[in-house]
């Protein structure tokens, strides 16, 4: 079987992560990988992983744009006899959906977030999504948004949760000692709790809501970090770290900036914030935390409905209440709460239900829709 994920880019994010990672699980089905985008810093990684990259502009929205792209994809479907495409945003699923039809080729989709909804022209737009025979959504919460606002038969669609990965996000991996040698690295004072807030610097992440939130805890021990690039949004930094100081917390607050050892920064942490403004359509941060051992407080709406456990692996807060928010972090320091009980059950909640393992067999039973001919998928190849 010869599979051909397409997507807009491969640098960063949930989109590019997921095409990753069922790139990886496709190679070790025994079938080809291919994926066709605008290109980016991970492609390394997919030609490591055994996958083949197609550089093409699928990054553009113009219409003679995707017509052109479209019209490479048929090009690449026929040379390299491509059995199913996979199509996962919008501009690049219309150039694959034209080039499915010139090659009658079948085509799955992922819905992989919300996608505002402004005018009819945006819906048509959006639409795109939803044009594959089996589309897949990543959440409940996006499964309920497809069938309210496209009108799709709930038996088109396949729910595929997003997941972490095992191997990196264990917490057996992190010693006391390496723990503490990392917390020195960062100047974080010893015995003084952590609670972080993972998510790059973008105003519906919630950091300004953390911050008020933390401002009311002054009488508490902690220390915080912020962990998340800029980018071109050096204003919105600027605006957080005067917030921090006109709070009286700036000397309790650190911004890391992005990082690559995100598990490292999990394990040092006592708590780990996830304060999106708007629902999230999965949010990675939560499964990843409690991959980790550690308690999750996320906002009540969108993905973390599903992968919170209020008052089990930690707790939901009433969106945009930076009250509740800090109600919620009183809770958890308080002596009274047992973190790394709360921990553990966080642990076994996502290692039962959300692995990347198990998001891609989840994937892969979709493409068997479509492709009978598909072997059923093995378990941990």
């Amino acid at each position: 079987m010869k599979i051909l994920q397409v997507t807009a880019a491969l640098n960063e994010g949930g989109v590019e992560r997921g095409t990753l990672e069922m790139a990886a699980f496709i190679v070790a089905q025994g079938a080809k990988s291919y994926v066709a985008s605008n290109g980016g810093k991970l492609v390394s990684l997919l030609e490591k992983s055994g996958g083949e990259h197609f550089l093409l502009p699928l990054a553009k929205r113009r219409p003679w744009a995707i017509l052109g792209s479209a019209l490479q994809l048929a090009k690449i479907i026929r040379q390299h006899e491509i059995d199913l495409v996979h199509a996962r945003s919008r501009a690049p699923a219309w150039a694959a959906l034209i080039a499915c039809r010139i090659t009658r080729t079948p085509m799955v989709t992922t819905f992989h977030g919300t996608h505002k909804i402004q005018n009819r022209l945006k819906w048509f737009y959006n639409s795109a999504m939803v044009r594959g025979e089996r589309v897949i959504a990543i959440s409940e919460f996006i499964r309920a948004h497809i069938i309210e606002n496209y009108q799709v038969a709930p038996a088109r669609i396949d729910l595929a949760p997003r997941g972490f990965d095992p191997e990196e996000f264990n917490p057996e991996d992190y010693d006391r000692q390496a723990v503490h040698e990392m917390k020195r690295k960062l100047e974080l004072e010893a015995g003084v709790p952590v609670i972080t807030l993972p998510g790059r610097l973008t105003r519906w992440k919630g950091q300004t809501l953390f911050l008020q939130a933390l401002g009311e805890l002054k009488d508490l021990p902690w220390q915080a970090l912020l962990i998340g690039g800029a980018g071109k949004k050096v204003a919105y930094e600027n605006e957080l770290k005067t917030l921090a100081y006109h709070l009286g917390i700036a000397d309790r607050v650190k911004f890391l900036g992005s990082r690559s050892d995100i598990a490292a920064c999990y394990a040092l942490s006592d708590i780990v914030v996830s304060a999106s403004t708007e629902p999230e359509a999965f949010g990675r941060v939560a499964i990843e935390a409690q991959a980790m051992g550690k308690p999750i407080i996320a906002s009540a709406h969108g993905g973390s409905l599903e992968t919170v456990k209020d008052g089990l692996s930690g707790w939901l807060y009433s969106p945009l209440s930076s009250q509740d928010m800090a109600a919620k972090l009183r809770l958890a320091l308080s002596a009274d709460t047992d973190l790394p009980a709360t921990g553990s059950a966080g642990r076994r909640w996502v290692v039962e239900n959300y692995t990347v393992e198990q998001m891609c067999q989840a994937e892969w039973r979709a493409y068997a829709a479509v492709c009978p001919s598909l072997p059923t998928a093995a378990e941990n190849p």
